[in-house]
């Protein structure tokens, strides 16, 4: 059963934005990391490196909690 709960302290279009942007984020990611392996010697952009990444989707999730 779906639950809705998760929802009530941000409210559906801020959670919604949310996810886009991180989801947008990640698809992003990866396709650097696939032009990457193609073109060795292109460096990804720091925003899009798997460490910076990582520490911008825990500074999303923790302004949540």
């Amino acid at each position: 059963m779906w639950s809705w709960e998760h929802l009530k302290g941000e409210g559906w279009l801020s959670h919604t934005v949310r996810s886009v942007k991180l989801a947008a984020l990640l698809l992003a990611s990866g396709l650097a990391m696939l032009l990457h392996v193609v073109i060795p010697f292109w460096k990804q952009p720091k925003v899009l490196q798997a460490c910076s990444v990582a520490d911008i989707i825990c500074k999303e999730m923790s302004k949540r909690e």
